[in-house]
C-alpha cells in the first residue's frame, strides 16, 4: 500500500509541474500579468503552505512534502510575477497618458 502511495504521490507531483509550469514561462516570455488574479493566487499560495505545513507536522512520508513544497513554490512565482509584471503594466501606461 506504500508503494501505491508513493506512485500517487509522484503523479501529483508530476501533474503539479506540468499545470503550474507553462503559467510561469507565459508570465517571464511576455512579461504580462493582467490575465491573473491576484487575489486568487494569495489564496494558492495560503493554502499551498497550510498543506506544506501539514505535511511537515503530520506526516512523514518525503513524498509528500516534496510535492506540497513544490507546489508551494510554484504558487509563490506565479504571485510574485502577477504583482511584478501588474504594477510594472501599471507605471508604463500611466506614462503613456502623461
Amino acid at each position: 500500500m506504500e508503494i501505491l502511495g508513493n506512485v500517487l504521490l509522484g503523479i501529483v507531483s508530476v501533474c503539479t509541474f506540468l499545470s503550474y509550469f507553462p503559467q510561469i514561462i507565459k508570465c517571464l516570455k511576455t512579461k504580462k500579468s493582467e490575465d491573473l488574479s491576484i487575489w486568487s493566487w494569495v489564496l494558492w499560495v495560503v493554502s499551498s503552505l497550510a498543506y506544506t505545513l501539514y505535511a511537515f507536522l503530520c506526516q512523514s512520508a518525503i513524498m509528500l512534502i516534496f510535492e506540497t513544497s513544490l507546489e508551494l513554490l510554484f504558487c509563490i512565482i506565479i504571485l510574485i510575477c502577477a504583482i511584478a509584471f501588474r504594477k510594472k503594466t501599471v507605471s508604463k501606461d500611466a506614462e503613456t497618458k502623461n
